[in-house]
């Protein structure tokens, strides 16, 4: 991933979540990602933790959610947020490069959103993703701030998934056999 953004950019990217999150129910699209209750799910590229809240809610106190990001700042954040929120769930992750301190196959669901754009090696970053992920399990990713033919060629060529269902909001990929 991208390891070039300073601690100033990411306190002014967590501020424009947090306005963003104010007049707008983004987080609401979670709803829509199959969610069960006691499911491990990780939030891949998480920033400020914009989405805890409601995953927390959907796993339940049995679930997991695993909250990863390559910067300090953000587990610092979600791991404020998680406390102050009292969400005993919800776990901050910092990782580096492409490789989550995460167990195969441990990871019912993955969701990446307003990340894809800033990561520089596609194709390590969605094999990391499939590693952690069960068999059956289901990554939603958006495109970020590019196209959606840029982001469907990046998941295609990558050939760790194949993209199951298109949205307006997201793509909906499982693994490659």
């Amino acid at each position: 991933m991208n390891e070039h953004l300073s601690n100033t950019a990411f306190r002014l990217m967590a501020l424009a979540f947090r306005v963003k999150d104010l007049f707008s129910r983004r987080t609401d699209i979670l709803a829509e990602f199959e969610m069960m209750e006691g499911m491990h799910v990780v939030d891949y590229g998480c920033g400020p933790g914009s989405y805890l809240r409601a995953a927390s809610r959907l796993v339940g106190k049995m679930g997991l959610v695993t909250a990863v990001d390559i910067h300090p700042l953000a587990i610092q954040a979600v791991n404020e947020r998680a406390f102050r929120l009292g969400l005993t769930n919800v776990m901050g992750l910092l990782t580096r490069g492409y490789d989550t301190p995460l167990d195969d196959h441990s990871v019912h669901i993955v969701y990446a959103m307003d990340m894809f754009h800033m990561v520089d090696n596609p194709t390590a970053m969605l094999t990391d993703i499939r590693r952690i992920l069960v068999p059956e399990g289901v990554l939603f990713m958006d495109s970020g701030h590019q196209p959606d033919e840029t982001a469907r060629k990046k998941i295609t060529d990558s050939g760790q998934f194949t993209i199951q269902r298109t949205t307006d909001r997201y793509f909906q990929c499982r693994p490659e056999p």
